[in-house]
C-alpha cells in the first residue's frame, strides 16, 4: 500500500480517487473486484440520478414526474448502499485474508483456521450479493430514464445501465469462483440458485444498446 498505517484506517471512499487507484494496482489482495463493482454500481447511481434530476420539474415530462421522483429516491438509496459496500467488501476480504494467514501446526490451529476461512467466506459472497442486488436495481431504473427521462441525457442513462451490467457480470464471476472456497453443500446450492435472478441483465443490456439506434 502507499499510505501510511494510519491512513490505511480511513474509509476507502472518504479518501481521493487517486489513493484508491493506487490501492487498486498495488501488489494487494484489497481493494479487488467487488470493491471496484460496488464503486462503477455507485458511479451508476450518480450518473442515473443526474438523468432523473434533468428530468424532475420539466414540464415537457409532467406525466412521468411522479414516477421520477420515487426513482430519484431510490436511486439515492442505492448509491449510499453501494458507496458502504466498496469498503464492506474490502473489510469482508480482508478476513477472509486474515483466515489464510492463520497458523495451521496443529489439528486444533487447523480446524479454527478451517471455520474462520469458512464464515468469513460466506459473509464476503453475501456482500458481493449485496453489490450485485444493487447493481440490478440501478440498472433498472437506468434502462427506464433511458426509455422516459430528459432525451437530451439519454447516453447518460444508457452508460449507466451499461456499467450497472459490466458491474453486475463481474460480480456474478467472482461470486461463482467464491462458491469454490465454501465446503457447505446446501449453502453453496442455495447460492447457485440466487445466481438465477441476475440472468436478466443480457436482455437489458441489448435493450439499453437498441436505444441508440
Amino acid at each position: 500500500m502507499s499510505d501510511t498505517q494510519g491512513e490505511k484506517s480511513v474509509v476507502i471512499t472518504e479518501r481521493s480517487i487517486h489513493a484508491y487507484l493506487e490501492d487498486l494496482a498495488a501488489r494487494e489482495p484489497t481493494p479487488g473486484g467487488g470493491s471496484v463493482a460496488a464503486l462503477v454500481g455507485a458511479l451508476a447511481a450518480g450518473l442515473a440520478a443526474m438523468v432523473a434530476n434533468f428530468t424532475q420539474g420539466r414540464k415537457k415530462y409532467a406525466a412521468v414526474a411522479p414516477e421520477v421522483e420515487q426513482r430519484l429516491t431510490q436511486l439515492d438509496q442505492s448509491l449510499q448502499t453501494l458507496e458502504k459496500l466498496v469498503q464492506k467488501d474490502i473489510d469482508a476480504y480482508g478476513a477472509v485474508g486474515v483466515g489464510f494467514a492463520m497458523p495451521r501446526g496443529t489439528a486444533a490451529e487447523r480446524a479454527a483456521r478451517s471455520a474462520h476461512i469458512q464464515q468469513a467466506s460466506v459473509q464476503a459472497t453475501e456482500v458481493l450479493f449485496a453489490i450485485a442486488d444493487a447493481c440490478m436495481d440501478v440498472g433498472d431504473h437506468a434502462l427506464w430514464l433511458a426509455k422516459h427521462g430528459n432525451a437530451n441525457l439519454v447516453p447518460d442513462a444508457i452508460m449507466a445501465a451499461l456499467l450497472t451490467e459490466a458491474a453486475l457480470q463481474g460480480t456474478v464471476v467472482t461470486i461463482q469462483s467464491s462458491l469454490g472456497f465454501i465446503k457447505d453443500a446446501y449453502v453453496v446450492e442455495t447460492m447457485r440458485e440466487r445466481l438465477a435472478a441476475y440472468d436478466s441483465v443480457a436482455e437489458a443490456r441489448k435493450e439499453a444498446l437498441s436505444l441508440t439506434r
